[in-house]
């Protein structure tokens, strides 16, 4: 294989790489815990937080602690509802709240790139929950 071959082969590699960690990287779920009352919690398991989708649909009284907002939520790699359900279970986790809210909402998203001289771009609808941290009263 002469040198031209090589790198002629070698720059879709590169190009993939470089799309791939892009996306890798911008799919990191990252979330803010914004406490709304002064009471502080031992940290539980994530296994041990109740989700529920309505507020009408928790069976017993309960006291808000905190909202969980999630963030870096993407179109190309975090439409996954149960990875963001997740990560919103483990921060009320540590905020040591017995169950979470589910608070779903829509926003509409576009990108815009350009590769080899053809510029490309896609929008959608994202999916992005956040939660409300409550505790038994």
């Amino acid at each position: 294989m002469n040198s031209k071959t090589s790198q002629s082969c070698l720059l879709p590699i590169m190009l993939l790489t470089i799309v791939s960690t892009f996306f890798t990287g911008c799919s990191i779920i990252s979330s803010n815990y914004v406490a709304s009352s002064g009471i502080q919690r031992p940290h539980v398991s994530p296994n041990d937080v109740q989700v529920y989708y309505e507020k009408q649909d928790v069976p017993f009284k309960y006291k808000e602690i905190g909202r969980i907002f999630l963030k870096n939520i993407n179109y190309w790699a975090d439409r996954d509802p149960a990875g963001q359900i997740s990560k919103i279970k483990k921060e009320a986790a540590e905020s040591g709240a017995d169950a979470v809210i589910i608070v779903s909402g829509e926003r509409r998203e576009s990108s815009f790139f350009l590769m080899d001289g053809t510029a490309g771009g896609n929008a959608g609808d994202v999916f992005q929950y956040s939660g409300i941290a409550i505790i038994r009263e």
